[in-house]
């Protein structure tokens, strides 16, 4: 008996040594959900400002969002899809559900990412962030390309 279970642990670990079994179906199941957001500022005298999902309120942004997640994260999320993706959400409710997991990976799809409808590092660096001022004014362009900070 003991001979058999050292065999099956054997070939367990070298079936996960080779890839053959996984724990997780993405890289984002080892990162953190987003529970908040932060405003960044960007332009002259720091004129335009966007929201972006983090953990807490001045937290990390290398976090995810995924179907069943809700909140004002969720929201600035689904505000970005509809204003500068053109993504008809109907109405912005902040509850990460079938239809803002559909336009997500529509838009990580046209952003050359895997359309898996999850949201985490590498779709909030490749988005184009809602923009905006307090005189109403509204743009899009990504974190880098804003120069956010």
């Amino acid at each position: 008996m003991k001979l058999k279970r050292t065999l099956a642990t054997i070939g367990a670990t070298a079936a996960m040594t080779a890839g053959l079994i996984g724990f997780g179906t993405t890289a984002h199941a080892a990162i953190a959900g987003c529970t908040d957001y932060a405003i960044y500022y960007s332009g002259p005298a720091n004129a335009w400002y966007t929201k972006v999902p983090t953990i807490g309120s001045q937290g990390t942004n290398f976090c995810t969002l995924r179907s069943g997640a809700s909140g004002m994260q969720v929201y600035y999320l689904q505000d970005t899809l509809n204003y500068c993706y053109g993504q008809d959400l109907g109405e912005i409710d902040g509850k990460f559900g079938p239809k803002t997991a559909a336009a997500l990976a529509r838009v990580q799809k046209s952003l050359g990412l895997d359309p898996d409808g999850v949201y985490g590092p590498q779709t909030r660096d490749k988005l184009k962030w809602h923009w905006m001022t307090l005189n109403a004014n509204n743009t899009c362009n990504t974190l880098y390309g804003a120069g956010a900070h």
